[in-house]
């Protein structure tokens, strides 16, 4: 399901956040004042449930962290994977004949395009679905082409070489969409924005003056929360965001090399 926060870019998911976070804290402010008249300092009872909602939230995103992670490096080692395979597998077209390994490079080529494409377009949906058609059209005819080959008696060993190079291409290609529509549940993201909120609406509610120094604090713990939920965001993108595996990408353009 294409949610509203995996549409969304996460530098806008951070700017919405750290808006929201700012007028929650006023939010906050202007209830406290109307709900008491007298200023009173925090009592303990109420610097506890502070200290275990900050706790609270600080889990969530700890969590999160982890998870964004965790899928990060999912990513890069099938991009490294992946490259390795259509590597392998373009090498072993050499143990045909001229003719036939001419065939074999040409349908290669179209495939190394069209995942390259795909990594490069991730982000947007029309290119990276008409990548998805272009690779599934050249693996097609690489199989069938692979498979007239293995009929052939005379290659039988070319053949026993180049169709488990195809399936485990062919599989880590499988592997990269399962992996790549595995995201951050929406759940998470959603108890993570909520806490982070309402800390900042009992912060507002609780504070006893706004003067130049608490402004400066609520600044900064608006911009660094906000910076660290980006951070966190942008890392579970690997191919969308500002985080991303370059070497892995590279290696793969790189495989041009072998067609040429």
């Amino acid at each position: 399901m294409n949610s509203f926060l995996n549409r969304t870019e996460a530098p806008v998911l951070a700017l919405l956040l750290l808006i929201t976070m700012i007028v929650v804290i006023i939010f906050g402010r202007l209830a406290g004042r109307k709900w008491n008249k007298e200023q009173v300092e925090m009592k303990g009872g109420v610097n506890s449930l502070f200290g275990a909602l900050f706790a609270l939230s600080g889990l969530i995103l700890a969590f999160t962290f982890g998870m964004s992670n965790t899928r990060l490096q999912r990513v890069r080692t099938v991009v490294e994977l992946e490259a390795n395979e259509i590597g392998t597998a373009i090498l072993r077209s050499d143990l045909y004949a001229d003719s036939v390994r001419e065939g074999f490079r040409a349908d290669f080529r179209d495939y190394l395009e069209a995942v390259i494409a795909f990594y490069q377009h991730a982000a947007n949906v029309n290119q990276l679905n008409t990548a998805k058609e272009d690779a599934h059209q050249a693996a097609t005819r690489l199989w069938a082409r692979a498979a007239y080959q293995a009929r052939s008696t005379n290659i039988l060993i070319p053949s026993q070489q180049m169709i488990p190079a195809l399936n485990n291409m062919f599989d880590i290609g499988q592997t990269r969409e399962i992996v790549l529509k595995s995201k951050i549940p929406d759940l998470i993201l959603h108890m993570l924005f909520l806490c982070v909120l309402a800390g900042c609406f009992i912060g507002g509610f609780t504070i006893g003056t706004f003067s130049s120094r608490e402004w400066v604090i609520v600044s900064g713990f608006v911009l660094v929360t906000t910076m660290v939920v980006y951070t966190t965001i942008d890392l579970a993108r690997p191919l969308r965001g500002f985080i991303q595996d370059e070497a892995g990408r590279e290696a793969i353009v790189e495989l041009r090399r072998l067609l040429n």
